[in-house]
């Protein structure tokens, strides 16, 4: 795996989060970086990841993202000690948080999320806006804002009811009570169960099996499901249109001959 180098990967010499990238193939591997504090995201944590997920999302080299945290946890989430009881000063960082969850969960590439140990609050955010989450056996998810006196954001209040149902994500966001792998994975918040430790690399592998395909079928339908499933006619009117776009796209033409001659496409992105 190489490294690669946007500004948002700077070294966190001052003590905040850094995002560490690096390059595999056509994949892009994001990892939240702060060492004992379980990768909790301070504000310019949250800046840094919106950088390197824009330049991802930007970069023709890649085609698949794939976020991860450091060491033994995802991650704790926001950085309480960090936060300001000032809403002029919360609205731009819930601002920086909201474009975070879009470019993830709307974005035109998949986003991967590969989960060890905990993802707690703005981490379980994160991983459930994630399009494809990896999980270890002994991952936990918990979303204890009402603890603190807060509500969700990171989106969770779309993102989890998609996953798991409106039931399950009012006990997961009312209660606050742990929600382990096993059980994440019974209700669908967790799409793959992993060994501890694997979860990165089980991640890869997904990576690798959508690399085989067609990523402007990918972006459109990012695009239709984006938070949660669209209603029917909003549903199908979206498909008509999406399909009559790539209907035309040098990658189904390609896509087509392929099928026919029996052999794998070389898909362009365009």
């Amino acid at each position: 795996m190489s490294a690669t180098d946007p500004a948002a990967a700077a070294p966190a010499s001052d003590g905040s989060a850094a995002i560490l990238a690096s390059d595999e193939d056509g994949t892009r591997v994001l990892t939240l970086s702060r060492p004992g504090r379980l990768n909790a995201l301070d504000d310019i944590g949250r800046a840094r990841l919106l950088a390197a997920l824009r330049h991802a999302m930007d970069d023709p080299a890649v085609c698949v993202v794939v976020l991860t945290g450091d060491g033994r946890d995802f991650s704790a989430g926001g950085d309480l000690g960090a936060m300001s009881t000032d809403p002029e000063v919360a609205r731009p960082r819930l601002e920086v948080v909201a474009e975070v969850i879009r470019l993830i969960a709307a974005g035109p590439k998949p986003v991967i999320a590969a989960v060890e140990g905990r993802a707690y609050g703005l981490g379980l955010g994160l991983a459930a806006a994630s399009d494809h989450l990896v999980a270890a056996s002994d991952a936990t998810f918990c979303c204890p804002f009402g603890r603190v006196g807060l509500t969700a954001d990171g989106g969770l209040h779309t993102t989890l009811p998609a996953r798991v149902g409106v039931g399950r994500a009012k006990t997961m966001l009312l209660f606050g009570e742990v929600v382990d792998a096993g059980l994440g994975a019974e209700w669908g918040l967790v799409d793959r169960v992993c060994t501890p430790g694997a979860a990165l690399a089980e991640s890869l592998a997904a990576a690798r099996r959508l690399l085989k395909l067609a990523p402007l079928p990918m972006a459109e339908t990012k695009r239709l499901l984006a938070g949660s499933a669209p209603g029917l006619e909003e549903g199908l009117r979206g498909e008509g249109e999406a399909q009559a776009r790539l209907v035309a796209s040098a990658d189904f033409a390609e896509g087509a001959k392929a099928f026919l001659a029996k052999r794998r496409p070389v898909f362009q992105c365009r």
